[in-house]
């Protein structure tokens, strides 16, 4: 795969995706700038780490800053921190609800705000597939990532030249979902075309393409990579 830019921000750097796409991009010889909160990874030479809380207002904005003091120059940025909080919609506080919007959109925009006066080439916002028709207890999740999608779209328009793109992911595994939570797994599998989930190498995969000169003609698209979900008639 060829890059034209060398150096990527990845925030929630430390979750399972996140720990994916920081291996991923060092191997490939990047700068990587991880952000992260109450998780932590080790640094080196070419890791820098942020620990940032991300919902604080204008901490999108002074994490772009932070990270091109460190690295010098910044050229991707994946969106891949979220707040994945389990609601009630009937019950949730109007806290719990600012709070779940602050970090997976006021966030990430200013974050795609400050990448464009940056010299930032491609934004990738991580969104999911509850953006769509989200499960009991995800909606205000969902609402939250429907929002980011629209955010890509626009943002895309507002920035340009800089690309701005979405990837949609469906279920990741991690080691011991099955036996964690057997009956959204077997909702899953039942519920997708391809009957499984997906790994966070293949999310590593499919965003390496996105981010890839080989995508450059694409802005303000979001990429739905969830086993073919949303291939199904109702």
């Amino acid at each position: 795969m060829k890059f034209t830019g060398d150096s990527v921000l990845v925030t929630g750097a430390s979750g399972l995706v996140g720990q994916a796409y920081v291996q991923s991009f060092l191997e490939l010889g990047f700068t990587v700038i991880a952000q992260v909160n109450t998780g932590s990874i080790p640094a080196h030479d070419k890791l820098h780490v942020i620990a940032a809380d991300l919902s604080v207002v204008g901490s999108g904005k002074s994490l772009v800053q932070e990270a091109l003091s460190r690295a010098g120059k910044l050229d991707y940025v994946i969106n891949n921190a979220a707040n994945q909080a389990v609601l009630d919609p009937t019950k949730a506080t109007r806290a719990e609800i600012e709070l779940m919007m602050r970090i997976n959109v006021d966030a990430p925009k200013e974050i795609i705000d400050e990448s464009s006066k940056s010299g930032v080439q491609v934004v990738l916002n991580i969104s999911s597939v509850e953006a769509l028709n989200p499960r009991a207890g995800h909606e205000i999740y969902g609402a939250s990532k429907a929002a980011l999608d629209v955010l890509t779209r626009s943002a895309s328009r507002a920035h340009a030249p800089m690309r701005v793109l979405g990837l949609r992911l469906g279920l990741i595994g991690r080691d011991g979902i099955d036996h964690a939570w057997p009956e959204g797994v077997a909702a899953w599998k039942a519920a997708t075309p391809l009957a499984r989930y997906a790994s966070a190498s293949e999310v590593v995969g499919v965003t390496e393409f996105l981010l890839s000169d080989a995508n450059s003609w694409a802005t303000g698209s979001t990429y739905d990579f969830d086993g073919g979900l949303g291939s199904n008639s109702w």
